[in-house]
């Protein structure tokens, strides 16, 4: 064991999982899923192991059979963000909720433009389903994986419901 360096005690693991927008992958840290990366962005992480329970269900996400995630993940941010991000968790599946309904559910009413950052910061796409939240006009506006990824998001769950 390395006492001088508390950092080389951390297990760290990636999973990838296949969708029809290229792969998913989330990084673990001690079991725990800290961020889950978009098909473009880069792995920091170098073991991999494809049989965690992220891959089994983000593929049934993407086939319509799961509408939710049951999986071990460090909510992040201050206590406003987790807030936030709690409240976009309990937007239902195939539903959409602008900045400001969010905003509202957080507990926040006039943190609008708060929570389009909180959105853009999000660490966990899919799993905290900030594709869910849009203007008030219900137009998709912006997503950090990009607008193709995020209207095929919310094209797949109303396509499922």
């Amino acid at each position: 064991m390395n006492l001088k360096n508390p950092e080389s005690m951390i297990m760290r693991i990636a999973c990838r999982a296949d969708t029809p927008l290229g792969a998913f992958t989330a990084l673990y840290e001690n079991g725990v899923i800290c961020r889950v990366l978009f098909p473009d962005e880069p792995c920091p992480f170098s073991v991999f192991d494809n049989t965690l329970a992220f891959s089994a269900q983000i593929k049934e996400y993407f086939t319509g059979k799961r509408r939710g995630f049951s999986l071990p993940m460090i909510v992040p941010g201050t206590p406003f963000r987790q807030n936030v991000y709690h409240a976009v968790i309990d937007i239902p599946y195939g539903s959409t909720a602008s900045y400001s309904a969010v905003a509202l559910a957080a507990g926040y009413p006039l943190a609008m433009r708060a929570v389009g950052t909180a959105m853009k910061m999000n660490q966990l796409p899919l799993l905290i389903p900030c594709h869910r939240v849009v203007h008030k006009s219900a137009n998709a506006d912006a997503y950090r994986g990009g607008l193709d990824i995020k209207n095929y998001l919310l094209w797949l769950e109303a396509h499922h419901i």
